[in-house]
C-alpha cells in the first residue's frame, strides 16, 4: 500500500465537548482506579499489615490528591487517643505511656501541674503550722526529759561518792571533788579519792555509755517518728486533692492505677514539697515540678477525625521521636518530661503519609519502620545509644502500642529499585496503589477533567475566575497531547493546574474574570519561550548551516531523520542527517556510532535488524557481500533508541541502488526484519522541530513534510500553526506501513515486487539494490578466485 496522507483534522487538537460540571475529583479519573481500589482496600482492613505504596508519575497528584481521598474517607472515624508518659516511681529510668480520649490528655497535664501546685502549698502550710511543730516539739521534750532524768540519777550518784561527770569536748568525764564542788586535779588526789575513782568510775561509766546507747535509739526513733508524723500529715493533707484528680479521671484504669502510685510517692517523698536549706540544691529528678509532671506527647484536642499526618522530612528522630537535653552546671542532662514523639506517634490510630524518595534516603528510617510494624509498637530510642557511651538518668521510654497505616508515595522507580528489593518489603507493604499516566478519553473522564479545570480556575491564587468552554477545550487537548494519544488524556493534572495558574495571572493583570482561549495560548507560548533556549540555539545553528540540514532538492544516501529531546521542563524535536556509504564488502551494516561508543544497545540492535532484513530480502540465491556504513552526521553526544531505523534502511537502500532520496521530506519510525513499520514515541515533537526548520529555512512550498509508522497516527496532536499548514496544504504528514511505503515516499519509484524466481523489476528500487549487490558479489568472487 501507498503512504496515507493525513489531513488536518486527523493531526489537530482533539475537539472535546468539556460539558457543565463545576468539580472534579481526582480518584474519580480510570487512571486511579487501582490506586483508589488498594487505598480503600487498606481502609478496611484491620491491623498494620496492609499497607500500601502509590506510585505514579510526577504531577499526577500522587501526594496531594491522596491525601485529599484519605482525608475524606477518614472523616467518619473518631479522632485517636491523647498518650502521656508519665513517671516511673519504681524504674524511673522507664517512663510509662498512658491513653487517654482525645482532649483530656491537655486536662489531665494541667490537672496535674495544678495538683502539684496546690499539694505544695498544702504540704507548706500544715509542716508550717503550730499543731505540727507543737505535735514534734513534745515528741522531742519527752524524749529530752527522760534521758535528762537518767542523767541526773547518775549525776546523784555520783556525788554521794564524791565524785561529778562533766561534759568536755572529749565526752563525758568524771571527777572527784572536794568540800566546795571544785573538781580535784589528778595530782592531788587523795588515796581515797583515788580508790573511789577506781572502784565507782566504770560503774558510772557504764551507765552513761547506757544512756548514750538509749538515747541514740530514743533519736533514731524520734527522727522515725517524726517521719510518721509528716507522712500521717502529708497523707491527710493531699489525699483529697490525690482524689479528687482521680475521680475526674476514673474512667482511665492506667490513670487510676498511677495516681495511687502517685500518693504514694508523695507522702513517702513529702520533704521534696519543702524547702531547702540555702547551701543543699534538690536534684532535678526531684523536684515536684518534673517528678510529677505529665509529658504530653501526643493532643488530639479539636481533631474532628483520625488523623491523616504527611511527614516529608522521614529521618528516624522525625519518624520516632527523640529525647531532649538541658544544659546545668553539671552538664548535660534529661528526663521523661523531655521525651518527644514523631510522626508516628501523631498519626497513630489514623494514617502516616510518607515520601518514598525520603524513606529511601535514610535507611536507618526503613529498618525502623518494618521494626514498628513488626512489634505493633513504638519505641523512642536514641540511634546513638548502640555506639556511644551510656547516659546516666536518660530515659527509655516503655514503648505505646501501634495502631495505624503507613502509605508511601513515590515514582515508579523507587518501588521497583529501592523498596521492592527488600524480601521484607511484601510482608509490610502488602498493597501497590498503580496511578496510570493516562486515561482512556471516556465521557466521564472528559467531564470529571473539565469540572477539575473549572475548580481549578476558582481557586487559583490570584482570585476566583471563570474559565471558558473554549478554554477548557484547548486544555483538554493538552491534555491529549501530552498522553500522546489523542484517544487518551494525561494524568498529569497539575501540569495543567500550572497553565491555568499561569492564565488566571494573565487575567488578573488585564482585570478579566475570565479565562480564554486565548490566555491560554499566551500562557503557553510564555512557558515556551522562558524554557526553550537550547531548542532555539539549535534551530538557529541549522538556519546558519552550522548543522547541515537539506530542505530542498534529493541526494543519494541522505535522509532527514528525526530525533526528540526531553529536557524535562521541554521536549522538542530536531531533524538530524543520516547518511549511508556501501562499497564491496563483506562486513554488512556498520554502525559508526556504535564503533566508537556513541551507539546505545537499543540504536545497535536496530542496526542489526536492518542486516536481517537485508539478509532476507536480498540473500536468497547469493551471499550479501558489502560494507554500508550508517551514521548521524555531526552528533557528539551519543545516539540512543530505534527509531531512526527507517531512515537508516531507506538512506541503505539509496546508496545501493543510486537513487536519490527527497531532503524536503523527514521520517522517523522503527523497522523490523519484515520491514514493517513500528511504533515509536515524541512523534509530534519530532514533525513539529522539522516543520520550523522548513519554514525557517523559507517559504513552505506544499512539498515539505514528514512520514511517521502508520501506527503512530493517533499519537500526532500537532500544534495549530502545523495542524493548519496540514490543512491548507503547505506542509504534509504521512502514515507509512513498511518500508516500501517510505522507499516509493522518499525516491519516487516502486519499491518492487519480486517475480516467482525472487527476481525483482530491474527499474524499481530494490531491483537496482539487487543487481548492485549481485554486482558485489561477484566482484568479491573473482577477487577470491584471483587469489
Amino acid at each position: 500500500m501507498a503512504a496515507r496522507k493525513l489531513g488536518g483534522g486527523d493531526v489537530g487538537y482533539p475537539d472535546f465537548d468539556p460539558g457543565d460540571r463545576q468539580e472534579g475529583r481526582v480518584f474519580d479519573f480510570t487512571s486511579h482506579e487501582r490506586a483508589r481500589e488498594a487505598l480503600e482496600l487498606m481502609l478496611s482492613m484491620p491491623g498494620n499489615g496492609f499497607n500500601v505504596f502509590v506510585l505514579g508519575e510526577n504531577r499526577s497528584g500522587r501526594l496531594t490528591s491522596t491525601v485529599e481521598f484519605l482525608t475524606d474517607e477518614v472523616k467518619s472515624r473518631p479522632a485517636p487517643k491523647d498518650w502521656v508518659y508519665v513517671n516511673n516511681f519504681v524504674r524511673s529510668w522507664e517512663p510509662i505511656p498512658a491513653a487517654l480520649p482525645a482532649g483530656r490528655g491537655r486536662k489531665f497535664r494541667d490537672r496535674m501541674a495544678a495538683l502539684v501546685e496546690n499539694i505544695s502549698e498544702a504540704l507548706r502550710t500544715a509542716f508550717g503550722g503550730a499543731d505540727f511543730q507543737k505535735r514534734v516539739e513534745e515528741e522531742g521534750d519527752a524524749a529530752r526529759q527522760k534521758i535528762n532524768a537518767e542523767m541526773e540519777s547518775v549525776q546523784a550518784e555520783a556525788r554521794r561518792h564524791g565524785l561529778e561527770i562533766l561534759q568536755t569536748p572529749q565526752g563525758p568525764m568524771i571527777f572527784a571533788i572536794d568540800g566546795e564542788g571544785k573538781p580535784v586535779p589528778p595530782d592531788a588526789l587523795t588515796d581515797e579519792q583515788k580508790a573511789t575513782i577506781e572502784a565507782q568510775g566504770p560503774v558510772l561509766a557504764g551507765r552513761i555509755r547506757d544512756i548514750s546507747r538509749d538515747a541514740a535509739t530514743m533519736h533514731a526513733a524520734l527522727q522515725e517518728r517524726t517521719l510518721e508524723l509528716g507522712r500521717q500529715t502529708a497523707d491527710f493533707t493531699c489525699a483529697p486533692l490525690i482524689d479528687t484528680v482521680a475521680a475526674d479521671f476514673s474512667e482511665i484504669p492506667d490513670l487510676t492505677r498511677w495516681l495511687v502510685a502517685l500518693k504514694a510517692d508523695i507522702v513517702e517523698n513529702y520533704r521534696v514539697f519543702l524547702p531547702v536549706p540555702d547551701d543543699m540544691q534538690r536534684p532535678p529528678e526531684m523536684e515536684p515540678k518534673i517528678r510529677y509532671a505529665v509529658n504530653l506527647l501526643v493532643d488530639n484536642q479539636g481533631e474532628e477525625h483520625a488523623p491523616i499526618v504527611v511527614e516529608a522530612n522521614p529521618t528516624y528522630e522525625r519518624l520516632f521521636g527523640r529525647i531532649e537535653y538541658r544544659q546545668s552546671p553539671q552538664g548535660m542532662e534529661t528526663d521523661f518530661t523531655l521525651v518527644r514523639g514523631g510522626a508516628f506517634h501523631r498519626a497513630n490510630g489514623g494514617i502516616l503519609v510518607l515520601r518514598a524518595d525520603g524513606v529511601a534516603s535514610s535507611p536507618g528510617s526503613w529498618q525502623a519502620i518494618k521494626a514498628a510494624l513488626r512489634d505493633d509498637e513504638l519505641r523512642i530510642e536514641e540511634p546513638f545509644r548502640s555506639t556511644g557511651p551510656a547516659v546516666a538518668g536518660a530515659p527509655s521510654p516503655q514503648p505505646i502500642p501501634l495502631d495505624l497505616k503507613v502509605v508511601l508515595v513515590g515514582a515508579p522507580r523507587w518501588y521497583y529499585t529501592f523498596f521492592s528489593a527488600d524480601p521484607e518489603f511484601q510482608s509490610y507493604v502488602k498493597l501497590k496503589a498503580d496511578i496510570d499516566p493516562v486515561m482512556e478519553a471516556s465521557p466521564e473522564n472528559i467531564a470529571n477533567y473539565a469540572g477539575m479545570i473549572r475548580q481549578m480556575a476558582r481557586e487559583a491564587e490570584t482570585g476566583e475566575r471563570q474559565c471558558d468552554d473554549a478554554a477548557i477545550s484547548l486544555l483538554l487537548g493538552l491534555a491529549s497531547r501530552w498522553a500522546a494519544d489523542r484517544r487518551k488524556l494525561s494524568s498529569q493534572f497539575e501540569r495543567i493546574s500550572d497553565v491555568v495558574e499561569e492564565s488566571c495571572r494573565i487575567a488578573k493583570g488585564e482585570s478579566s474574570r475570565t479565562i480564554t482561549r486565548e490566555l491560554v495560548v499566551r500562557a503557553l507560548a510564555a512557558n515556551r519561550r522562558r524554557n526553550a533556549r537550547i531548542e532555539d540555539r539549535i534551530q538557529e545553528q541549522i538556519a546558519e548551516k552550522s548543522v547541515l540540514i537539506s530542505t530542498t532538492g534529493s541526494k543519494v544516501g541522505q535522509v532527514n531523520a528525526l530525533t526528540v529531546r526531553d529536557l524535562g521542563d521541554h521536549a522538542f524535536g530536531t531533524p538530524s542527517r543520516v547518511t549511508a556509504s556501501a562499497s564491496v564488502g563483506r562486513r554488512g551494516v556498520v554502525n559508526i556510532e556504535r564503533d566508537v561508543g556513541l551507539g546505545g544497545p537499543i540504536q545497535q540492535k536496530g542496526a542489526l535488524v536492518l542486516q536481517g532484513w537485508l539478509t532476507g530480502r536480498f540473500a536468497r540465491r547469493f551471499p550479501l557481500s558489502f560494507n554500508v556504513s550508517i551514521t548521524f552526521e555531526q552528533s557528539y553526544g551519543g545516539v540512543e533508541g530505534d527509531s531512526a531505523s527507517l531512515a537508516e534502511l531507506v538512506c541503505i537502500l539509496s546508496d545501493l541502488s543510486g537513487i536519490p532520496v527527497r531532503q524536503d521530506l523527514a521520517i522517523t519510525g522503527s523497522v523490523n526484519q519484515h520491514g514493517e513499520a513500528q511504533v515509536i514515541g515524541g512523534a509530534h515533537y519530532k514533525i513539529e522541530g522539522f516543520f520550523r526548520t522548513c519554514k525557517e529555512a523559507g517559504p513552505l512550498e506544499g512539498t515539505q513534510g514528514a512520514a511517521v509508522p502508520l501506527a503512530n497516527e493517533d499519537n500526532l496532536i500537532m500544534s495549530e500553526e502545523v495542524a493548519a499548514a496540514v490543512t491548507d496544504g503547505s506542509f504534509s504528514i504521512y502514515g507509512i506501513a513498511s518500508i516500501e511505503d517510505a522507499v516509493e515516499l522518499f525516491m519516487g519509484i516502486p519499491a518492487g515486487e519480486p517475480d516467482q524466481n525472487g527476481n525483482y523489476p530491474p527499474e524499481t528500487v530494490f531491483g537496482k539494490v539487487a543487481a548492485r549487490l549481485e554486482e558485489y558479489d561477484r566482484i568479491l568472487a573473482e577477487r577470491d578466485g584471483a587469489f
